[in-house]
Formats: C-alpha cells, structure tokens, sequence
C-alpha cells in the first residue's frame, strides 16, 4: 500500500525549536576537542552516459585501488555548511564550512594527503594540536601532532571556504544550490579522499534561507527553523563513496513522500521522496518507484539505505540523472520511466557495492542500464527483455570505439568522462556482459548468484567491488570455474566475428544423417571468445530441435548424428549472443576439420533406464573427453577425461541419477566432437 503525503514547500510549521547556537557550535566543540514535465523517448542509460561524458576532467592521479592501502581509513565526515548567501542574487559561489574527519590508523603514520582543488577550496586551519598543513597542487597535506599507529582513531578538524568560482562540482545560480561529483568532484566543495575505494559516513549540517528544501544522504536527522533561517541535519547510517555525497537545495521546492513497505520492517515503511519544480508532476513515477523497490528487493536484496529519493535540479543539470546515495538528481522534467530504473538500480549496484577503481565501472553501469532490460522483463517477459539487451548490443556494434569494459589502468589513472562514461562501452557492452553471462550460466545458476552477490555482507555489500572480485563471488555461488568467460569477453576488446560452416551427408542410405558443423571466429583485433552456441536443426516433416554445445576453442567442428534428415541448419536463432557478428555457409572447407580421428557408436541400450555402454575408437593416442550434457549445454555427467591409446575403448555407466529426457554424449578429441543422443526413462 502506498502513503502519500501531500505536496508542500517549505512554509510547513517546524514543532522543534532549537537555539541558534545548537547546531552550528557543535561542530566547532568537535574540532575543539578532538579536532512543467518533459515527455523523454531516450533510454536512461543513454541520458545518464550524456550526462555523465559531457563533464570534463583531466585530474590524473595515482591511487592504491584496493582501499585502505593509502595507510588510513576514512570513517566518517562530519560537515557542517553556511549556504545562506547561495540563494541571494546575483547567487555567488562563496560558502564558508567546517569539516571534521574522522579516520583509523592502518599503518604508522604521521602525515595525512587529502584532495581538495586548490582553485575551489581555501583552506583556513586544520585543528589538530600542533599539526600543521600544507595546501599545492590540489592536495592537502597535514603533519600531524605525532605518530599515529595502526588501530587509532584520529579526528582532524578543518575550516575552508568555497571560492566564487564555477567548477562543476558546486553549483549555485536561481535559487538553486546542488552538488555533483562523478568521478572525482567531490574534492570541489569539501576535502576528502577522494577515490571510491574509501566510503565513510557522512553527516551534514546546512544553513539556508527558511523557504529553501534541502536533501541529502541517509535520513533528516533534524531541520530547525528560526526566523529567516532553517538549518537541516542530515546523517547517513551507511558508507558513502566520495562521488555519491550530495546536497541538493532550491527555494520554494515542490516535495511529495511515498512510503514503500519494507518487508523486513513492516511498521517503519521507508521513505521515497520526490522533489521537483514548480509545473512538474511526478506522480506517474511516485506510483512505480515503489513497484521497482519491490521487484529489485525481490531479486536483489531488500532496498539496502533507510530512504531513498529523487531531486530535479534546474538547466545547469541539463540531462540524465546521477545516482547519489539514497537521493538522485536528475535533469528538470525528467520524471520517465527508463532515467528513474536505471538510477534506482543504482542503489544496488554502485552505491551499496560502489566500485574498488574507475577500472571497474561497467559494474556500475552495466548493472543499472541491465537493470532497466530487466525491470521490463517484470512485465513484458522475456521478449521484453531481450529486445532491450539487443538494442543495447547494436548501439554497442555500431559505435565500438575499441577497448575493453574492463581496462585495468584506470584503476590507477582516471579517463577523462568520454571515456569513462562511453556509452557504447560502459553501459551498452557492461550490460551485454551480464547478459551473456545468464545465458552462458542459465537463470537456475545465474540468479541465486546475483542475489549472493548483493547480499553478501561480508565482502561486498556497503563495500566495494573489483572485477576479479565480482568474478570469484560468481565462481563460488555457481561451483564454476569462469576464467574463460572473464578473461575474454570482459577483458578482451571487441567482439567474435563467426564465419561458421555446415554440412549434412546421408550415412549411405542407412536412415541415419550426419550434421558437421564448423565454429569459426575470424577477428583479427582481438582473441578468441569462448561461449556456448545453439545451433538450431530444422528436419524434413516439420520437426526442429536446438543443440547447445560449448564452443572452447577456435575453428571446432562439432559432429551430430539424427535419424531423421536435417533440411536446415541455423545459428544462434535468437541472438542470445548479442555481441557479435556472424554468417552462415552451406559446405565446410575439409581443410579446416581436419582427419577425424576418433569414432563414437551408439551406447546401448538406448533409451536407457539405469545402465548403458558406450563404445569409441581412437587412431592415435590422443586427449579425450567422452561426456554427457543436458539440452541446456550444461554437462550433467563426466565419463572420460585425459589421455588414452589408440584403438577402441568400451565403458559402462550407470545413469540411473539422471532424470527422464533426452541427453547428449559427446566425445571430443583437438579441435573436433562427435555426439550421439541418448534418451533416459524412469
């Protein structure tokens, strides 16, 4: 059930009066101390990468990806600002703030390094008895009072002023003030260290004028207004990576809350709010957000912060949307449907689990613009849901630009955004990646290990991610080893190019009929891409059958022989394997099959009921591998495997394990498989 509150700006009556000096003191006693709507036809993913590509960067740095690495970990921020001159024509970008920084010692130290931009930031003083700073070239350095060892908790104050300067971190013009920092603008408005690797909790303290609305992370702890002047406190329970910190204010916003039940506490449904302008209308999507809470929990884990929320900013926000923890922006009038699923999405997938580097981005945007493909499957099913991965893989053909999703130097230099954000690559080929891998692994396997991922609160969730990391947790869940996937399809540029090739031969008026069938990959800018393929068998009267074999090593001819005659033969005929191209001949050049040097004879009995032999014969000592798979392609029983002699070798097995159905028993030797059906009965 969905509870609406009624749509108000801010001259609702406050019930709590504090004085002046509560707020703005404490921090100060820390540092002391311690020291109208737009219709939009775009997809999200598309508005989010113009968004995000269109910024410029061109900040360099190396960095340790594997937080805490850079001797100290960063636990909390506690900010407090003085926004109030903001929102006064002509609308300067002056602010003056107070930060405490609350870290733990990893190793020995007694010097901290901070990015704060040395064109945005003044800094005033570092209160720390007996610390001094320095402030070049964009980082802050401070000298602590002492060595500091592993396992101390240190708390450094800092007092700073925001210089009247545009620089695309900090914004203030026409009544708006809003933040935004993908990928390393955090720096701007606040000194931080300013990598994903090292979340931390935040809270924020705000001056502002009493007919201003002001969001930020987690949960309004407080908001107190004395005569022209309110002051909001917002604390986040849960980390938050740098880039995802936000502010996000405007005079005489228009606010509506929808509460989402929360299945693990039904009595305290959480918080949606909705903040937009002034001939917006939001309501569509007040309706639909908490169907996506729902259906994303259900698949993903429950909903991870203890709010969420959307704010539309004004034209300097030109497009797309930004993914803040717990509260994203979007552009003015963009209350659509596809912008809202993909940035929601988010909310799993890059905020809770944030990446370890900039390396590992497609993890962000794959998942959320995969997301969206999935979100339409809820209701469309599956042929909704493939239609979007596949327009997602043709933009991606289309505008290849060349590299990998995943290239590892990033994770020490950062792109600059049109790199970064590239449409074609970190989200269109992040998403087809995703799915690739559901139709490598199957829903029965690929599911239960996302869910796993997500929920995993040792390793990932409110933590980070690296690829090799993402990979090892979807190896343990599924009990495979999926090397051959990463390492190709994620780490390699590009994509297959298939020249496959077929042929039928009547085994000599026998009523049996062999299909050979040649997987060939003839890219020259990349390697080989490994995967499971379907190759659809059309029969003379009508019937049809799909075969799916694993397709490991280049140039593999797989052999099949049918009792009744194939008429013809396709490849991939639903284009699960969005992400290549491919053509398919009549007549396979024996040049590239090579001497079959192995035979395999029908088991018997067949059909089988419990156990069956199987006969084979080799020509020369070779590796082998006789299995037997499911009509998924997934190997259900593994009868042979190394290196045997030449001649003929004969088994038996007992198969009474397997459920009734059709089986397919395949001995491969090089390059080259032959198979024959099997059919279990109970």
């Amino acid at each position: 059930m969905l509870n609406f509150v009624k749509s108000f700006t801010l001259n609702y009556s406050i019930t709590k009066m504090k004085q002046l000096s509560t707020i703005f003191i404490a921090s100060l006693i820390a540092i002391s101390a311690s020291y109208g709507q737009s219709v939009m036809t775009e997809k999200g993913s598309k508005s989010c990468s113009d968004k995000k590509s269109s910024g410029s960067y061109s900040l360099r740095e190396i960095s340790s990806p594997n937080s805490p690495r850079h001797a100290f970990d960063i636990l909390n921020y506690t900010l407090n600002f003085d926004l109030w001159n903001n929102f006064q024509s002509p609308y300067p970008q002056t602010f003056t703030a107070t930060e405490v920084i609350t870290f733990k010692v990893d190793t020995a130290l007694n010097m901290i390094k901070l990015n704060a931009v040395n064109t945005s930031l003044l800094i005033q003083s570092v209160s720390l008895s007996g610390s001094t700073f320095t402030h070049i070239d964009d980082t802050l350095a401070i000298t602590l009072d002492r060595i500091f060892n592993a396992g101390e908790i240190v708390y450094v104050g800092i007092a700073y002023s925001h210089k009247n300067v545009e620089d695309g971190g900090f914004h203030a013009s026409g009544g708006f003030v809003f933040t935004d920092n993908e990928p390393e603008g955090a720096r701007k408005w606040f000194p931080c260290y300013d990598r994903p690797s090292d979340k931390a909790k935040v809270d924020i303290t705000t001056k502002v004028p009493f007919d201003v609305l002001l969001g930020s992370n987690g949960r309004l702890a407080d908001s107190v207004t004395v005569a022209d002047t309110t002051w909001f406190h917002w604390i986040s329970r849960d980390p938050v990576a740098t880039y995802l910190t936000v502010m996000s204010a405007k005079k005489n916003w228009n606010l509506d809350i929808v509460y989402w039940d929360r299945p693990s506490t039904p009595n305290e449904p959480m918080p949606i709010r909705f903040y937009y302008n002034n001939g917006e209308n939001p309501y569509g999507m007040e309706q639909l957000v908490p169907q996506m809470a729902s259906y994303f929990s259900d698949n993903y884990g429950e909903h991870p912060f203890e709010k969420d929320g959307f704010a539309a900013l004004n034209n300097e926000f030109a497009w797309g949307g930004m993914e803040n923890q717990s509260l994203t922006s979007i552009c003015p009038g963009c209350w659509y449907e596809s912008l809202l699923c993909h940035e929601f999405a988010h909310q799993w997938f890059g905020d809770m689990i944030s990446p370890g580097t900039w390396a590992d981005i497609w993890l962000n945007e794959g998942f959320a613009t995969w997301s969206e493909a999935f979100w339409y499957e809820k209701d469309g099913g599956y042929d909704a849901y493939i239609s979007e991965i596949q327009y997602d893989a043709s933009y991606y053909l289309s505008a290849n630009p060349g590299w990998a999703v995943y290239v590892p130097e990033w994770a020490i230099n950062t792109p600059d955004n049109s790199i970064l954000f590239n449409y074609a690559i970190t989200y269109c080929k992040g998403a087809c990646m995703l799915h690739l891998l559901r139709y490598s692994l199957g829903d029965d396997l690929f599911f239960p290990a996302l869910y796993d991922y997500a929920t995993d609160t040792a390793d990932f969730k409110y933590k980070t991610s690296i690829t090799d990391d993402f990979q090892a947790k979807f190896e343990a869940s599924t009990g495979q080893d999926l090397d051959w996937f990463f390492e190709s399809w994620v780490k390699q540029p590009n994509h297959p190019i298939y020249e496959n090739e077929y042929n039928i031969n009547d085994n000599n008026g026998s009523g049996t009929w062999n299909l050979n069938f040649l997987a060939n990959q003839v890219q020259t800018n990349t390697g080989f891409f490994p995967i499971p393929i379907e190759i659809y068998v059309y029969f003379v009267g009508g019937t049809d059958t799909t075969i799916r074999v694993m397709n490991d090593v280049n140039q593999q001819v797989f052999s099949f022989t049918f009792d009744k005659q194939p008429s013809n033969v396709f490849f991939d005929v639903q284009n699960e394997i969005v992400l290549k191209e491919a053509s398919l001949t009549i007549g396979i050049n024996e040049e590239n099959i090579g001497e079959q040097s192995f035979s395999l004879q029908q088991n018997y009995p067949n059909p089988v009921t419990g156990q069956t032999t199987f006969t084979y014969s080799l020509q020369e000592d070779v590796q082998v591998s006789l299995a037997l798979f499911d009509m998924s392609g997934k190997k259900v029983l593994s009868l042979v495997t190394g290196h045997q002699n030449r001649g003929t070798h004969v088994l038996t097995a007992d198969l009474s394990k397997l459920g009734t159905g059709i089986y397919l028993c395949r001995l491969s030797a090089r390059n080259n498989s032959t198979t024959k059906r099997i059919a279990v009965v109970r």
